[in-house]
């Protein structure tokens, strides 16, 4: 195909739908609050990048670093299997979400690039030792403003730009797929025009974030929820233009169409006609997200998920979760108990359902109010400018020891700890019941699952039933915050609350 035709994302498209988003009322500018929440959005791995993106540059630098010829090592089998995100400087986590792509922070003008600030973000990554997973945001103001000269394409919260960024589909779908594909040519690690000391390549793309979400819905600090205006159509079109251009420059990425916000009816809606469509040949990993998750939604929507990919024939295709967030983002629960018990019993049930990925949202170390957030509550005890200062420096908010102590926190690492790498899940007896709402999944009554990884096994193991027959003699038993004794399995008494039970070295 032609220069002009190569990145063309037009499809034959049937029962094209307008957009689902309502418009709403613009606010005013108000700089420092809209920066900080931004910045508090980002978590403890986005926080610095976020920082460096709005207050970090005054005017964009054309020249970059050249690119090298040097071949990088591929990401490491073993680590690249892994199943949970890393939460703050969690050991043997891997992955994370770990920053947005916008186009027009890197190709500032038509045909003038600037590389530094997202070297910056992929060397910090590096030196972290962090697989990252990329979301492409395909918008440029320059590119907007050529066909989206309404106010209904203007989101809030980004700063840098004076407070405007405009969300529909790129105007010159042939330049951004230019744009990504040099992208991903620099991130790759193949040796072919690279970043400057790249260590870890990118091999996960995700093609922007929940479309669905266009305007007219409040999130947990009270932002805007308004991700994209445009149709189906018009995502699938973006879709494709992406996969083409990634798969262009490296064959071996991966690829996840955005992440479903949910299976109400509406985001069922939005993504039949792309689905329906062909949207299955663009993408490589299908996407979910559950927010304010509760009992009514233990196996994280998986199960509702996965039937109806199987109404378009994709039931093969491996599922990420890219956002799981437990209860209230800023809202430390009043029953915390059951709380880390639904994290623990959720995320074994969602792993055994088949989900290969869980990317938290910690909102226990990023978000309760009764923990130092860097920017809402000052950096280690310090006022919020001088924090800012220090993160700078640091490259990297700090995650005060009290929030890293906590209860909650040691329910993840005990998931890690136990469940992160694996092989294979045989699933010994489970009981669940599917619940009707529109945001509710299922509920789990009885989970007896074996996680085996090479010649070692963890049963995990709840709800009122007798205790698997293959499991005899003295063992191990963890409850969900780590804590270990060794018994004789005769005397376990399943309840509720998930064990962790292994043969008693």
């Amino acid at each position: 195909m032609n220069e002009d035709e190569k990145y063309e994302g037009e499809v034959d498209f049937e029962g094209e739908k307008e957009g689902i988003g309502k418009k709403v009322r613009k606010l005013p500018p108000a700089p420092v609050a809209a920066a900080v929440v931004v910045l508090v959005l980002a978590g403890v791995l986005g926080g610095y990048f976020l920082y460096q993106r709005y207050f970090g540059r005054t005017a964009p630098e054309e020249v970059s670093a050249p690119a090298t010829q040097t071949k990088v090592p591929k990401l490491d089998p073993q680590k690249e299997k892994t199943h949970l995100s890393r939460v703050a400087d969690t050991q043997g986590a891997y992955f994370a979400r770990a920053f947005d792509l916008f186009w027009g922070d890197v190709e500032t003008q038509r045909g003038k690039f600037d590389w530094s600030l997202t070297d910056e973000q992929i060397r910090w990554l590096n030196e972290e030792e962090i697989y990252p997973l990329v979301i492409v945001k395909p918008f440029a103001l320059w590119d907007q403003e050529s066909c989206h000269p309404e106010e209904r394409y203007e989101a809030e919260f980004d700063p840098r730009k004076g407070y405007r960024i405009k969300v529909g589909k790129p105007c010159d779908l042939i330049a951004f797929g230019q744009f990504l594909e040099k992208a991903v040519e620099r991130y790759d690690g193949d040796g072919i025009e690279d970043m400057p000391g790249l260590t870890i390549p990118i091999k996960y793309w995700e093609i922007m974030n929940e479309p669905t979400m266009q305007g007219g819905v409040t999130g947990g600090m009270g932002e805007e929820l308004k991700f994209f205006v445009g149709t189906s159509k018009d995502y699938l079109e973006i879709l494709k233009t992406s996969y083409q251009a990634i798969k262009k420059a490296d064959p071996e990425a991966k690829v996840l169409h955005a992440g479903m916000a949910g299976m109400d009816r509406n985001f069922r809606d939005f993504w039949r006609p792309v689905f329906a469509q062909g949207g299955g040949q663009y993408f490589d990993i299908a996407n979910i997200h559950t927010i304010s998750t509760d009992q009514r939604r233990e196996d994280l929507f998986v199960i509702r998920f996965k039937r109806f990919l199987q109404e378009f024939g994709l039931q093969g295709k491996p599922i990420w979760i890219t956002e799981v967030q437990f209860g209230r983002l800023a809202e430390k629960p009043e029953d915390l108990e059951s709380f880390e018990i639904l994290v623990t019993k959720a995320s074994v049930f969602a792993l055994a359902q088949g989900t290969d990925k869980l990317i938290y949202i910690s909102n226990w170390t990023d978000f309760w109010p009764s923990f130092a957030n860097p920017l809402r509550q000052g950096y280690e005890g310090q006022e919020a400018s001088e924090g800012k200062e220090e993160m700078k420096k640091e490259k990297k908010f700090k995650v005060s020891p009290e929030v890293l102590a906590s209860s909650t926190h040691q329910v993840y690492l005990n998931l890690v700890d136990k469940v992160n790498q694996f092989d294979r899940i045989e699933k010994i007896k489970e009981e669940y019941i599917e619940n009707q709402g529109d945001h509710d999944g299922a509920t789990s009554n009885i989970g007896q699952y074996k996680f085996v990884s090479g010649d070692k096994s963890v049963y995990v193991l709840w709800g009122q039933a007798e205790l698997p027959a293959e499991i005899s003699g003295q063992v191990r038993v963890t409850d969900i915050y780590g804590q270990t004794g060794t018994m004789d399995a005769s005397l376990i008494n399943l309840s509720a609350a998930p064990i962790f039970v292994e043969p008693s070295r």
